[in-house]
């Protein structure tokens, strides 16, 4: 995809957000995670296009969005999510969150009020990684906050070691090949590390499982069999959640299933956003507040 000026807008604080809007219909926003860019979600943008609006963002600090020197918080980036709707001027969303930005679509939800969402979809991604429960696997686990220091903070002393471990963190079982880790890192390098590490502390911080009982919206909760996450958490996320809630589970493919087994994501994906497009017109048709 050629880069235009088309493919940026400016945030109320100043900050110039890359975006990718392709395709008709109902729209689904994708937001990748921690270090990662648009170009992670290309085998599900191109193939859900065919019958979905899909608008993937790098996120601020990330990809080709702005390097900002501080207040990148979660709070801030559902911000961006907010106004990004507004510039392309939605009116319904499934909003879409992979990793860290599963907090981030679910701050949005509830800090905008589920502004123009017709449902949430959350990707294997940890909604307290300092909480003590025992469904969080997260290496921050229980406030260990020396663990956090020893594991995130050579992204700014040692990045070339940080992304080779971070690799290995997020591979299916059967690692990556030289090629795909090479695009990879690519793609990690574009992001400043002090930008990461303040959008990963926040994170780490913040409860977002409290948080489900508020979503009324439609949600799925996407979750992969792995070390770094588990299934735990994903039944743990879906007894909070008070409506319409699916679970899909992935046991081959780990933290990037939507990459590795992107077939069926993107079916699962595609039924989720139908379903959740008709229980919220069904919702309003009926006079009941989703």
């Amino acid at each position: 995809m050629k880069i235009t000026a088309d493919n940026f807008f400016t945030t109320s604080d100043g900050a110039h957000i890359y975006f990718e809007d392709r395709g008709k219909g109902t729209p689904i926003i994708m937001v990748p995670g921690f270090l990662c860019t648009t170009k992670f979600f290309e085998k599900n943008a191109e193939d859900l296009s065919q019958k979905f609006r899909v608008i993937t963002m790098d996120p601020r600090g990330q990809g080709y969005s702005s390097k900002m020197c501080g207040g990148n918080t979660l709070k801030r980036n559902a911000t961006d999510i907010k106004e990004l709707i507004d510039h392309l001027k939605l009116d319904h969303a499934v909003l879409l969150g992979w990793s860290l930005a599963s907090s981030v679509a679910v701050t949005y939800a509830v800090d905008f009020g589920q502004y123009h969402l017709d449902g949430l979809a959350l990707v294997d991604g940890s909604l307290y990684p300092f909480s003590g429960e025992i469904w969080n696997h997260h290496r921050g686990k229980d406030y260990n906050v020396e663990n956090w220091l020893n594991t995130y903070l050579p992204l700014y002393s040692d990045p070339e070691t940080f992304y080779e471990k971070f690799v290995q963190r997020i591979s299916c079982r059967g690692g990556m090949s030289e090629n795909m880790k090479e695009w990879v890192k690519r793609e990690f390098r574009k992001t400043m590390p002090w930008s990461a590490l303040e959008l990963h502390y926040d994170f780490c911080h913040t409860d977002n499982v409290s948080q489900l009982e508020k979503v009324t919206v439609p949600v799925a909760i996407f979750g992969a069999e792995s070390e770094a996450y588990g299934l735990e958490m994903t039944e743990t996320f879906a007894g909070k959640v008070k409506g319409y809630c699916e679970v899909h589970k992935f046991y081959e493919s780990g933290h990037l299933m939507f990459l590795y087994e992107a077939d069926k994501f993107n079916r699962r994906l595609a039924d989720f956003t139908v379903k959740a497009n008709e229980l919220v017109q069904r919702g309003k048709n009926e006079g009941r507040i989703i």
